[in-house]
């Protein structure tokens, strides 16, 4: 039972190591929301409603 708890905590430890804290945007910008990855507008069902 012991060697089972240890074992699994030292998986979860490394787990969390290997994988590091989540990513994301360090600050959201909506400057170019609704376009194309090209900056154009973006058309047909992708297109911002107005």
């Amino acid at each position: 039972m012991k060697l089972s708890v240890l074992f699994v905590t030292i998986f979860f430890a490394l787990t969390l190591v290997a994988c590091g804290k989540p990513t994301a945007p360090e600050s959201a910008s909506s400057d170019n929301y609704g376009t194309t990855h090209e900056g154009k507008p973006a058309e047909g069902r992708n297109e911002v409603p107005k």
